[in-house]
């Protein structure tokens, strides 16, 4: 079993403490240690084909890359030229939570802060903290990504403590021997029946599509529900009450 479901319940840090820290960086998971029970990322995959830990394949909102370059996404940039890129300077600024932050701790931060893929499951292991690395879509072989991830996975030993998702399930499809788990945005038909021939453990389902009638028929079938993203403890409480394993959460309001 995936290490973080032997709990009854879970909070999981959505990129990590994001509303205190720039999201997806080393401060922000280490942030969440100890207070989640496990924490969430990204990776993308760079014009030289290196796993970098970032949501948005755009790098324009949550860095300086338009300072930089005539190019912006992730898969035109090499990882070399991705590690300069700030991407704290624009949290503090924005404070998309506003929340009361630590100028001095976050001026005192790296801003060159964009973790290779390496760095966070060196974390994972060194703590023994269950993440979720989330495979965001890209234009790069699909064959070269998985054979990727799975090296790295076994290069770090963190098998039991990476659960896999992603909303494009051809990834998970190929990924059936790891612990995976199956991203929506929509409800879908005969949804228990796709998710067994996926041989997933988990069903990632936004709040907005969130079912209660769900929850109870995959559980039958041993697939937990994790629903994403809330910040309000009533709520998350009276999702706990419904069945549902885990929330990803920003933080606790």
């Amino acid at each position: 079993m995936f290490k973080a479901f032997e709990k009854e319940h879970i909070c999981i840090a959505h990129r990590g403490l994001r509303a205190f820290y720039p999201e997806n960086t080393m401060p922000a998971f280490e942030k969440s240690l100890n207070r989640f029970d496990m924490f969430e990322f990204d990776v993308h995959y760079t014009k030289d084909l290196k796993p970098v830990v970032i949501h948005d394949g755009d790098l324009r909102e949550l860095t300086d890359v338009s300072d930089r370059f005539d190019r912006y996404c992730v898969g035109e940039l090499t990882l070399d030229e991705i590690k300069t890129l700030d991407n704290v300077s624009k949290f503090i600024k924005n404070n998309p939570f506003n929340k009361e932050l630590n100028i001095q701790e976050l001026s005192d931060m790296n801003k060159n802060s964009i973790p290779h893929l390496d760095e966070v499951l060196a974390f994972i292991k060194q703590h023994s903290f269950p993440a979720n690395l989330e495979i965001k879509d890209s234009d790069i072989d699909e064959d070269y990504i998985i054979k990727d991830l799975r090296e790295r996975i076994e290069k770090f030993g963190v098998k039991d403590l990476v659960l896999i998702s992603s909303y494009n399930h051809g990834y998970i499809k190929k990924l059936q021997k790891y612990h995976t788990a199956a991203l929506f945005d929509y409800e879908m038909k005969d949804l228990k029946a796709y998710l067994k021939d996926l041989n997933v453990c988990a069903y990632h389902i936004d709040i907005d599509n969130f079912n209660k009638k769900t929850v109870s028929e995959l559980l039958k079938e041993n697939i937990y529900t994790n629903v994403y993203t809330v910040n309000d403890k009533k709520k998350i409480l009276d999702l706990f009450k419904m069945g549902v394993k885990g929330v990803f959460c920003d933080y606790f309001s």
